[in-house]
């Protein structure tokens, strides 16, 4: 039997690469096995050429994120995704970026690094320290501020 979470997940990490293979113009593909390789982990990647794109992606949309207990509570699913990401992101010796939504809300992104979007939020609780802009302004300003 096959799990719907899993087929959500799925279906998304597929339009998130066509999304970035669109808008960079370059493959993006799911990763294979969905990051069980050592040394290949997170949800998207460049395969021909891994070295290309500095982000390590992961990507998440569940049914509700919880944006209300940011600041209040230790535990929230955005603070284990992220530390997830950045897990992920170590192993690939990449940048972390989490690419994320909720039934019927936009993509956003969350990413800790030199790139400014004009409107985003900071999150700085509970030891965690990262950046929420939509992923669309998000893409604007990395091609803007990239070589990419």
């Amino acid at each position: 039997m096959t799990n719907p979470s899993k087929i959500k997940g799925s279906a998304y990490e597929a339009k998130i690469a066509t999304l970035l293979s669109k808008e960079f113009n370059k493959e993006f593909r799911r990763v294979p096995l969905s990051g069980a390789i050592d040394y290949l982990k997170g949800d998207i990647w460049h395969p021909s050429d891994t070295a290309w794109f500095p982000y390590c992606i992961e990507c998440k949309h569940y049914k509700d994120i919880e944006w209300n207990n940011l600041l209040t509570a230790k535990s929230s699913n955005l603070f284990s995704f992220w530390t997830q990401t950045l897990r992920e992101a170590g192993v690939m010796d990449k940048r972390p970026l989490l690419i994320f939504r909720w039934n019927r809300s936009k993509d956003f992104v969350a990413y800790d690094d030199h790139i400014l979007v004009d409107s985003h939020i900071h999150i700085n609780s509970f030891g965690h320290s990262f950046k929420i802009a939509l992923l669309s302004d998000w893409l604007v300003a990395v091609k803007a501020q990239t070589n990419l």
